[in-house]
């Protein structure tokens, strides 16, 4: 049984891209730098802006990535491109994700190799581990910017980051702890 979705809806809209035009976004996902956070700042905003997807949907998506055993660009390139145009939208935007950084590994690599033991190698760990950490800030600020604000989720937001970090609870517990909590809350609302 299908149904049709219209086009005014955010899966509409979603469902409505071309192959190409799901190339072209994970590609350029692909090519952000920040790892898995950058990567996903760069999709929700991408998504959002097309308003293809509506950001609290992309953020549930988004938590729901984090907890699957799977990197989570991985899970939400196959929810989003599935979502968009089935099995071939989940193989267009898994390659288009991972080939700018399949190409970029296989380069450093090879420099890898040849600047090892140098002066300039070194110097790169002391200049690029602070930067990356950086982008991997800013970026976690972007995707929870709309929890800035006092509220309840801010609070959760605060407890959980202590307690993987202070306490040491496992994240992924401290994640469906999360959802639990949020979907008791929901139904109150």
């Amino acid at each position: 049984m299908s149904h049709r979705v219209s086009e005014r809806t955010p899966e509409g809209r979603l469902r409505g891209m071309t192959l190409w035009q799901l190339f072209v976004l994970f590609f350029r996902v692909g090519m952000s730098f920040g790892a898995g956070t950058g990567m996903s700042a760069v999709l929700q905003a991408e998504l959002v802006r097309r308003q293809a997807m509506p950001r609290d949907e992309f953020m549930a998506l988004y938590g729901l990535a984090r907890i699957v055993p799977a990197g989570t660009m991985t899970a939400l390139a196959v929810a989003i491109g599935y979502r968009a145009r089935g099995l071939p939208g989940t193989l267009v935007a898994l390659v288009a994700m991972i080939l700018p950084a399949f190409v970029l590994t296989v380069l450093l690599t090879v420099a890898y190799t040849l600047l090892a033991g140098s002066t300039a190698f070194r110097v790169l760990n002391v200049t690029l581990m602070p930067a990356a950490l950086a982008l991997v800030i800013v970026s976690s600020l972007r995707l929870g910017q709309e929890f800035f604000t006092p509220s309840v989720e801010l609070a959760l937001a605060v407890l959980a980051f202590a307690g993987v970090l202070v306490l040491g609870l496992n994240p992924s517990l401290v994640l469906i702890a999360g959802g639990l909590v949020g979907a008791v809350a929901v139904r109150r609302r």
